[in-house]
Formats: C-alpha cells, structure tokens, sequence
C-alpha cells in the first residue's frame, strides 16, 4: 500500500496523547483474530458462462416439493440438443447438483460445446465432484481453449500460474493474453499484472494499455491498479492527477484500499485540490468497508475534529482498535499510545506494552519503520515490571508461532 498517512493529524495526536474508537461495538482489542474465519467458502459463481436467464435460473432454485435427489433437467424448446444439455448442466449446477451438472456438460463438451468444457473443467479445478482433479481440469479448459473460449483461457492462466495441473508459471502470459484478447475483463488485468512485472521495457506501455482496458469496463480492481500504476509504478507515468482519478472510480466501485488512498490524497491535495470534506467521507467509507490501515487513519480524523465536528477521542479509540485487531501497524501504534495516555480510553500500560510489541511489524511482515513506537517501547519498559514484560513477549511470541 502507498504510505500516506494524515500527517498533520498524526503529529496533533502525538502533542495532545492519544485515542481511539469504533462504531456500534469495539472488538475485544486484548488478542488479535485472524482476518478469515473457518467457514467454507461458497462455489464460485458461473461467472462467463450463466447464459441461462435469470427468471429460468430463479425458478429452477425455487422448485417446490423436488426430491433433492432428482436433478433438474428441464430445457427450452426450440434449441439443439447440445445447447439443451448445456442448459441442463448450468441449471443443475445452479442448484447445487454438481455430479449431474459435470454428466451434462461433459455430454455437452464432447458435442463440442466450448463453454460446457469451461463448466467441466470449472468442477474440477473448485473440486466439486468426488472424482475431480487438476489433469481434468487441465484436460476440459484446453478442449475450450482449442476453440479460444476466454473463461477456460483465463482459468488455465490461473492454473498456470499456480502450477497446477502440470502446467508452468510461464505458461500463464499466453493464456492470459489470448483471454484477453478474446474480451475477458480478469484476463485482461491479469495479462497487464504480467506485463508490469516483465523486466522488458516494451511491456511497460502494454501493461497500462491492458490495465486502462479493463478498468474501461469498470472492473474496481482494475481501476486501482491502474491508479497505481499512475501513482508509484517506477516505470509508470507517476501522473498523481490520473492517479487520484482512478482511485476515486475505484472508491466509487467500492475498492476499500482505493478509497483510502483517493482520500489521503484528497486530504493533502494531491492530484488536484485539497478537499477535506471528501477526504473525511472517503476514508470513512474505507474503514467501514473493513479496510484496516483506513481505520487507524479515520481515528485520527475522529480525534482530530474539523469540519463542523467536536473531536472525539473515545470514537477514534475504538476505531484504532479495530485497526489493530486487523493488523495494521499504524492502527497499533495508535491504540497502544491511546492505552498508554488514556485518552479516549482507560488507561493501561500492560496492554499498551502489547500493542506497541505487535506493532513491530507491517501487514506484509516486514520490520516497521515507525520510531515512535520504538521511544514508546522503551518508555514501557521504564515503568512495567520486568514479570509483566515478560509476560507480554511470551504472550506475542506464542501468536506469532501460530
């Protein structure tokens, strides 16, 4: 992530000593939870491939009294056999019967349905039939790709690129670039991400060609990384106007990072005018969204006040906590100091001592580079005693074995 951070802000934090705050009800701040749960996630939509329309797909998920057993298998009129056995795999597919939907469109695929072969090797890559395997999955989307089909093109680059299925990482490049050129809007971003990382300088101008493409089509993360490319890309244009621009679209399309940086950039003026009510609004909207690095920053605005509003430490507390249970460094920091003050939050130098520990390192696991928070460490450990130190160190080095 781009390291903007509101300044100005920070540093009236650090003079009048901390807060933190949250909305509704705060996460317990003492033990950080990871940012998944357990559950399973759901089967990927048919996403390309639900030609079906939507009233015939809604009534085949609605039917009353069906035995769960018995797949769903009715067809419109009127179509060739093979689009009919396609329509019944989608439709099986759709209502979860997965074994039936695989029957189907293997009998589709082997009457040459291209987009029947994307669904067969689509069940086998998610392993949602009991004998599904990666060779399968390889097998069906190179049937599809024979006949350039953009989905089973950009499920073999995914593959590709993690060399599933005995396919290459460097087999992903052509992949992807065939499904973009047959106009498949995550191929095209997926071919452009290639291109940036290529060492050759004629790829550079390509990759801002595909990634502008995409994010043409209003594909959010594509609209965000082209703004990056604007943005910080040693080999982009380091154009901030356009940069800021598209991290707006992004934010608009409800990208959590892109909103934060469009708002940053808004709050510092750069890219075009200093507008503070539309910074406050974006990074507001980045941290609801979830996003934690934007949390630590709306508790600073929170705390600072402005713009008609009284500052509000115990709101930006509970904000910094949040950040810190979702990892951001900075939020961290900003909840340990808060702790550490009791400003905006009951004071405790134990629990302080915690966040300050677990702020060491960034999201990406690297080292912070926050000096502030190496003075507050040693400030701590003048005032705890060695017992409760310790405690704290084995309590982190127990979570970071995890």
């Amino acid at each position: 992530m781009v390291c903007r951070v509101v300044t100005a802000l920070i540093l009236f934090l650090l003079a009048a000593t901390g807060q933190a705050a949250a909305q509704d009800a705060a996460p317990s701040a003492d033990v950080p939870v990871d940012a998944h749960s357990g559950e399973d996630a759901p089967a990927p939509p048919l996403r390309g491939l639900q030609l079906i329309d939507v009233d015939r797909q809604n009534d085949a998920l609605s039917i009353d009294g069906a035995d769960a057993d018995t797949p769903v298998t009715a067809a419109p009129s009127g179509q060739s056999s093979v689009a009919e056995i396609f329509d019944q795999a989608q439709l099986a597919y759709a209502t979860g019967e997965f074994e039936t939907a695989y029957i189907h469109a293997r009998t589709a695929a082997s009457g040459g349905h291209a987009r029947a072969a994307t669904l067969a090797g689509l069940l086998n890559e998610n392993g949602q039939i009991e004998a599904a395997s990666d060779a399968q999955a390889v097998r069906w989307y190179r049937r599809a790709a024979d006949q350039n089909e953009p989905v089973a093109l950009y499920r073999l680059g995914g593959m590709a690129q993690a060399s599933r299925g005995s396919l290459l990482p460097n087999e992903a490049r052509t992949y992807f670039q065939r499904s973009a050129q047959a106009g498949n809007i995550d191929a095209m971003l997926a071919y452009a991400l290639i291109l940036k990382a290529s060492p050759v300088p004629q790829d550079a101008p390509l990759a801002m060609e595909w990634a502008e493409r995409a994010a043409s089509q209003g594909d959010a993360e594509a609209m965000f990384q082209l703004a990056q490319m604007h943005d910080v890309w040693e080999r982009g244009p380091q154009n901030p106007e356009a940069a800021r621009q598209w991290y707006v679209r992004a934010a608009e399309a409800n990208h959590a990072e892109a909103a934060l940086q469009a708002g940053l950039m808004a709050n510092s003026g750069e890219g075009g005018a200093e507008e503070a009510a539309l910074a406050f609004d974006l990074i507001r909207q980045s941290a609801e969204a979830g996003f934690a690095p934007a949390m630590g920053q709306y508790g600073l605005m929170l705390h600072a006040g402005g713009l008609d509003r009284e500052p509000d430490p115990v709101l930006a507390a509970e904000w910094f906590a949040q950040g810190a249970v979702g990892g951001d460094a900075e939020s961290r920091y900003l909840y340990a100091l808060a702790l550490a003050t009791g400003d905006g939050v009951d004071r405790d130098l134990v629990r302080s001592y915690y966040w300050t520990l677990m702020a060491e390192y960034e999201m990406d696991g690297s080292l912070s580079a926050n000096t502030d928070r190496t003075r507050l460490q040693a400030q701590l450990e003048n005032h705890l005693s060695q017992t409760e130190a310790e405690q704290i160190r084995s309590e982190i080095a127990a979570y970071r074995a995890r």
